[in-house]
C-alpha cells in the first residue's frame, strides 16, 4: 500500500513539473518582450532629446518638466525592472526544475515571478497611457 501511494506522489510531483515548466515558458516568453519593450522605451523618450549645439541643456529630453514624462519615466522603469526580476526567477524555476528541488520552494518562486510579471504589466500599461499624453 504504501508503495503505490509513494509511486502516485512521485507521478503527480512530476506532472506538476512539468505543468510547471509549460506554464514558466509561455511566461518567460512574455516577461522577455516586456523587458525588450520597456528597455527601447527608455532610449526613445516621448518627445526626445534637446540637440541644440548652442543650448546648456544639450543631450536633455525635451519634456522633463512634464509631470506625464515624469510618470512615464518612473513606471518604465519599475516595469523593466519587474519584468527583469521575473525573466531571472523563470531561470531559476527551469534551474530548479532541472536539480530537482523541493516542490514548494519551486511554486513559491512561480508565484513571485507571476506577481512581478502582473506588476510589470500594469507598469507598461501605465508607461503607455502617460506617453501618448505627451503627445
Amino acid at each position: 500500500m504504501k508503495l503505490s501511494r509513494g509511486r502516485t506522489q512521485l507521478r503527480d510531483k512530476k506532472g506538476m513539473l512539468k505543468d510547471i515548466m509549460e506554464a514558466t515558458q509561455m511566461h518567460l516568453v512574455v516577461a522577455t518582450l516586456l523587458v525588450t519593450v520597456t528597455f527601447a522605451a527608455g532610449f526613445t523618450l516621448p518627445g526626445g532629446f534637446e540637440n541644440d549645439l548652442n543650448s546648456s541643456n544639450k543631450g536633455m529630453a525635451i519634456l522633463i518638466r512634464e509631470t506625464a514624462f515624469r510618470a512615464f519615466v518612473v513606471s518604465d522603469t519599475i516595469a523593466f525592472a519587474c519584468s527583469a526580476c521575473a525573466v531571472f526567477s523563470y531561470f531559476y524555476i527551469a534551474i530548479s526544475v532541472a536539480t530537482a528541488k523541493k516542490l514548494k520552494s519551486i511554486i513559491m518562486q512561480l508565484n513571485i515571478a507571476i506577481h512581478m510579471q502582473r506588476l510589470a504589466t500594469s507598469a507598461v500599461v501605465i508607461a503607455f497611457i502617460t506617453g501618448i499624453m505627451l503627445l
